[in-house]
């Protein structure tokens, strides 16, 4: 018999070279299955890079300009720099106002009729400052100095605390291959920018979080609960990760959190007197009654709601979202697993808080650094990293609505949408179905392995 031909056209091809063919694409595969990887990699190590460059010279940019302008609406700065300025001349108890007393924001032409610093700093303080005391005596060595030289100090503490959190995040991440990916993520986080340009102490809250959870799972309840006490500086922070230690069962944690919190809470009121307490409980009531109705700098529902229409959405949408928001974090933390477990936590805690700016959303770090440290199987860590990469790009575009059109003329009731919120709760959605695959995938239940010194 003639040796086997196979005819294309009019060219004669033999089997062996069809056969050889096939062989080379099918030898092509497994090269393209493990470029593809590499290519993404190198894909988010790119934007990473731009994105760290601009954001870096956007915010040098910023803190260069911001100290010459000490009223300016872009600096939230200004109210902490007053507040200590109160606090420095044992004024603290003058920090908030009686029910209906009128305040003035940043930019008010009230302003420009004094000269007098100290004068601007308690028209500025009084009925702005939402925070308790103890971050106004805390600040008070700053307003020794001028406002141009405190917020440098400031931005230098800040950056500070930002390396302490990275350098946790390194020693935790031993032995984790996307620890620098991580690392990379978060210096060029664009709210971890907006964290150093505005002057807010967000950083040494994201220090004080993520310290906290991590000594937990170390195995070092004290210090976790002293660190995560400091939260108390922003009470509406505090409340859920409590509640966590709670649900878990770490009762040393709680209690000294509990206590030490209870302390730096309520001991600086000794000293403005408890008529101060009075009129902070009923300012913040206030303050959290008017956040519902009009609230464009918040990435949260309520924040969500407003931009999409530039109006007041309804209360009963706003609190009907956030009772929604509860049910995958319930879930998460009925699984018992301590990674998703955190970062569930801090998800939640930025969607239901009604006072969410936009710049709080840097604590999104210490969720990043949980999920990146849990052990997982190969198909669950790349989800991770693309719900990672999903808030990373959404807060860029969050951000740009509302800064819109700029940093120091923004159109805050400029209808826009905010893909953070959506994201963010489809995050939480998907932590929530995390358990539940790896106990279809591993035949057990769907309880994750605690870390060393965790419970549970």
């Amino acid at each position: 018999m003639a040796s086997r031909r196979a005819t294309l056209g009019a060219v004669p091809v033999s089997s062996a070279a069809i056969e050889g063919e096939s062989q080379g694409i099918a030898g092509w595969r497994p090269r393209v299955s493990a470029l593809a990887p590499r290519l993404l990699v190198a894909a988010v190590v790119a934007l990473f890079l731009v994105n760290g460059a601009r954001y870096a010279y956007e915010t040098q940019r910023e803190l260069r300009l911001i100290p010459w302008l000490a009223y300016d609406d872009r600096v939230d700065f200004n109210y902490f720099y007053a507040g200590a300025q109160l606090a420095l001349h044992g004024e603290a108890a003058d920090l908030y106002p009686q029910s209906g007393e009128p305040s003035f924001p940043q930019g008010d032409p009230i302003f420009g009729l004094t000269r007098d610093d100290y004068a601007r700093a308690r028209l500025l303080a009084r009925g702005n400052y939402y925070n308790p005391p103890a971050l106004a005596f805390l600040q008070a060595p700053l307003a020794g100095l001028p406002f141009r030289s405190a917020l440098w100090l400031f931005s230098a503490l800040s950056l500070g605390a930002l390396a302490g959190f990275l350098a946790l995040c390194w020693r935790a991440g031993r032995g984790v291959w996307e620890m620098p990916l991580l690392v990379m993520g978060i210096l060029s986080f664009g709210l971890v920018h907006e964290v150093l340009i505005m002057g807010h102490p967000t950083m040494f809250l994201l220090l004080a979080l993520g310290g906290g959870l991590l000594a937990l799972r170390s195995g070092r309840p004290v210090l976790a609960g002293l660190a995560l006490s400091l939260l108390a500086l922003k009470p509406q922070w505090a409340v859920l990760p409590a509640l966590f230690l709670l649900v878990r069962g770490e009762w040393r944690a709680l209690a000294t959190m509990a206590i030490a919190s209870t302390a730096l809470f309520f001991l600086p009121f000794l000293a403005t007197g408890l008529g101060a307490l009075k009129s902070y409980v009923q300012f913040i009531r206030e303050a959290s009654a008017a956040d519902v109705g009009a609230a464009p700098q918040m990435f949260s529902w309520n924040g969500f709601l407003y931009k999409l229409n530039g109006s007041a959405a309804s209360p009963a949408l706003i609190f009907g979202l956030m009772a929604v928001t509860l049910l995958p974090l319930l879930a998460v933390w009925r699984s018992r697993d301590f990674y998703l477990g955190g970062a569930a936590t801090i998800v939640a805690m930025l969607l239901l808080s009604l006072h969410s700016v936009w710049y709080d959303w840097a604590f999104l770090a210490v969720a990043a650094l949980l999920l990146t440290l849990r052990p997982s199987r190969p198909a669950v860590r790349v989800q991770g990293w693309a719900i990672l990469l999903a808030l990373y790009l959404a807060s860029s575009q969050s951000t740009s609505a509302l800064l819109f059109p700029g940093h120091h003329f923004i159109d805050w009731e400029r209808p826009a949408f905010y893909s953070l919120t959506l994201v963010a709760f489809m995050a939480l959605v998907w932590m929530a179905a995390v358990p539940f695959w790896d106990r279809a995938a591993d035949g057990a239940p769907a309880l994750a392995p605690a870390p060393a010194g965790v419970r549970g």
